[in-house]
């Protein structure tokens, strides 16, 4: 018995895949069949985009997505101000660290709250002397570069009918004089002083 095999004949074309990425389920309408080692459109050679300052987050609308080993773009680290910068005090595009603060020419190079007995509290002063009754030299730990620096002063407490005064002395790069008085007479006061100037 001699069997003829007849073949049938395809009746589904294959098309190129044309599915769609989004974001909910939808059925398609097209009648087209899609072969099994078909290759899907998921990826595209975009690069990223770069992340800035400020930039508003975004859902976006592109039809592919970027590849998991994608990498972004990122600005540049922001420049550190230098002590030059700092004490020049005009750059309004670079940061500033609190290590460099001190070196801005408003702002105080030391101060101190002292008394002939020693110092209360302070910043950027190492030590006092006391010369005589009223008297006292501050030591700066880190000088200032010249000794035409100011220095602002003052003191507490009120006596009624009395005049208490406190002004600064001799300077020198790292060291400074505060004398205190009480009706003219030489006192033991408490020192309060704020140091501005260059370092």
């Amino acid at each position: 018995m001699t069997i003829h095999v007849t073949p049938i004949p395809r009746l589904i074309d294959l098309a190129a895949p044309a599915f769609t990425l989004g974001t909910a389920n939808a059925a398609g309408s097209a009648v087209t069949a899609v072969a099994s080692d078909a290759t899907l459109l998921a990826f595209d050679a975009t690069v990223p985009t770069t992340i800035s300052y400020s930039a508003s987050a975004a859902a976006g609308s592109a039809v592919v997505t970027s590849r998991r080993d994608h990498t972004h773009g990122m600005v540049s680290a922001p420049s550190v101000a230098t002590q030059a910068e700092m004490e020049a005090a005009s750059s309004t595009s670079v940061l500033v660290t609190p290590g460099r603060t001190q070196y801005h020419p408003g702002v105080t190079k030391a101060w101190c709250h002292g008394t002939d007995g020693g110092i209360e509290a302070s910043y950027n002063i190492s030590g006092l002397s006391n010369d005589s009754d009223g008297v006292n030299t501050y030591t700066i730990a880190t000088d200032l570069s010249a000794s035409s620096y100011p220095v602002v002063t003052g003191t507490d407490g009120a006596v009624a009918n009395n005049s208490r005064c406190i002004y600064s002395g001799s300077r020198a790069a790292g060291s400074f004089k505060l004398l205190s008085s009480n009706d003219g007479v030489a006192s033991g006061l408490t020192q309060f002083a704020a140091v501005l100037g260059d370092q």
